[in-house]
């Protein structure tokens, strides 16, 4: 198929954002969210997250999420699960952060014992998580930082699991040679790096045009 012009592109997202179904308890957690200054996924990648989770491989699956806004997104997550459950771990070492998202799941009747916190700074944190243990894996990373994230991520999935890099595109800044400075330059690395590792077989990348540019890597199994 043909790719869309930029307007028509732009066109289809703003009719997804627009027509998406969002609960009360989704639009308050948003809110909080906005209110207290973080960044939240738009309609159309919350629906791509639900979808992931929905095609879980495990029974329970579980997931980790490495975002300040981990209760906007595990709440999209818990909706992919459905009534099969699943278990969200949540990396992130600010309080407020996960006081908010205590509500949000509380609001939407999720189970205490669905979801975890672990305060620390993410890439600490999921380096200490069991190895080859969860389904789905989101983060919201410093572009200087994703290639760290990608090594110290990557070890946690189970074969088949993926891992979601949101934001990691730039907005496609990475395609003008204009653009040198440090992020920009960061985040080209980190699409080397994919790509290198991509070679060997042990990955297989996806980068989609969602929020500002999202990057999806699934572990192959060995």
């Amino acid at each position: 198929m043909n790719a869309l012009p930029s307007s028509a592109s732009d066109a289809v997202r703003d009719y997804v954002n627009g027509t998406a179904v969002a609960d009360d308890h989704m639009v308050a957690a948003r809110g909080a969210a906005v209110e207290y200054g973080l960044t939240t996924p738009d309609a159309m990648t919350g629906e791509f997250l639900t979808f992931l989770a929905a095609r879980a491989g495990s029974t329970p699956p579980s997931a980790v999420v490495m975002s300040p806004a981990f209760g906007v997104i595990g709440l999209h997550l818990f909706a992919g699960f459905g009534t099969v459950g699943g278990h969200v771990t949540c990396i992130d070492p600010e309080a407020q952060h996960q006081t908010l998202a205590r509500h949000a799941f509380a609001g939407a009747g999720v189970r205490s014992n669905a979801y975890r916190f672990l305060p620390s700074a993410p890439l600490d944190g999921v380096t200490r998580l069991a190895s080859d243990s969860y389904d789905l894996i989101i983060s919201e990373s410093e572009v200087e930082h994703l290639s760290a994230t990608v090594d110290a991520a990557l070890p946690a999935l189970r074969p088949g699991g993926v891992l979601v890099l949101l934001d990691s595109l730039l907005d496609g800044t990475l395609g003008d040679p204009e653009h040198t400075d440090r992020q920009v330059r960061a985040a080209r690395e980190a699409d080397d790096y994919l790509a290198e590792i991509a070679s060997t077989g042990s990955i297989t990348v996806a980068r989609l045009p969602l929020g500002a540019g999202t990057t999806i890597v699934t572990k192959r199994g060995q």
